[in-house]
Parts: structure tokens; C-alpha cells; sequence
């Protein structure tokens, strides 16, 4: 399957005001757990053997492509000036650049004890229907960005190890 290949998700992700490149330097992860060394947070990626790489990209905390589902996890992590923006403002800036969008489900959740919005929602990039399933957290002056996105035909094959990666999210200012 070659639809949405990683250029096209990087492309992507620079559509949502964002930019990405593909770099050299290693992601650090310890035991299966991302917590860099600058940020407050930590979280679990999905186990080894799973076909999850890291890839670097810039401006990304962390990146991770399946190329057998060509499928992406990003976690971003921001500071935020204007706190008057809702996490579901938050949330759709993240989808700009989407033909077709359609929201299949929108819901506050908490990870870790903070107020987060769970959005789940089908769209369009270069004739390819996709599936994208995000959190968005806001803590403080920061909002953390948990995004995953997968062809529509195989993103039953890779929500569970986001969803799960999005629950082990935690706060280490606690």
C-alpha cells in the first residue's frame, strides 16, 4: 500500500502551522519510556517488536512511523500563551489542511489526573482517507499533543498501542 507515505505525513504535519524535517540525532528512550530530559512529562511507547521506530524529526518531542501500517504517533509538547483557548480549539488546529473532515467522536477525558480532549476523526489528505486519533492536554502555560494517524483501511491495527501510550501519559511536575 503506498498511500500516505511518511513524506506526505511529514508534508502534513507542516500544513498544521508545524514544521518537520527528518533529521539525524537519536530519540532517547529508556526501558521503553520517553521522558526528555527538558520537558515535565514522561510517557510509555509501544513495546519492541510492535514495528514502531523512532524517527527524528524537529520541532516533534517524538516521533514514531510503522511502516507495515503506515502509520504515525507524534507527541508535541508547547507552550501556550493565550490560556483562553479551549482544549477544543486546541484540538482542531491540529486537523487544518484536512479535506473532508468528519468527527466521529469528541469527548473531555482526564490522563493522569489532567483535563484532556480525546478526538477521533476521519479526513482526506491526497486521496487518502484517513483515520487520526488525538488527545490534547493542556497543563499550565503547556499543551501536550498525543496524535496518531493511519490509513482507514488499517487503523484498527494501531489504535490500540496509541490508546494505550495515551493513558501512560504523566505530569513528573507532581
Amino acid at each position: 500500500m503506498t498511500c500516505f507515505p511518511i513524506k506526505k505525513a511529514i508534508l502534513w504535519l507542516s500544513i498544521s502551522s508545524l514544521v518537520y524535517t527528518i533529521g539525524c540525532a537519536t530519540v532517547k528512550i529508556r526501558e521503553g519510556v520517553f521522558s526528555p530530559h527538558d520537558k515535565n512529562y514522561r510517557i510509555t511507547i509501544p513495546e519492541a517488536g510492535k514495528g514502531w521506530e523512532p524517527i527524528q524529526t524537529d520541532k516533534a518531542d517524538l516521533t514514531l512511523w510503522n511502516k507495515q501500517y503506515k502509520a504515525m504517533i507524534v507527541v508535541i509538547s508547547s507552550d501556550i500563551e493565550n490560556k483562553g483557548f479551549s482544549l477544543e480549539i486546541l484540538s482542531r488546529h491540529l486537523f487544518l489542511g484536512m479535506a473532508g473532515k468528519k468527527i466521529v467522536s469528541m469527548d473531555p477525558v482526564l490522563l493522569d489526573d489532567q483535563s484532556a480532549l480525546h478526538t477521533i476523526l476521519e479526513g482526506e489528505m491526497d486521496n487518502c482517507r484517513l483515520m487520526i486519533d488525538s488527545y490534547v492536554i493542556r497543563i499550565e502555560d503547556k499543551v501536550y499533543d498525543l496524535v496518531c494517524w493511519a490509513p482507514f483501511s488499517l487503523f484498527d491495527h494501531i489504535q490500540g498501542d496509541f490508546e494505550h501510550m495515551a493513558r501512560s501519559f504523566q505530569d513528573i511536575r507532581k
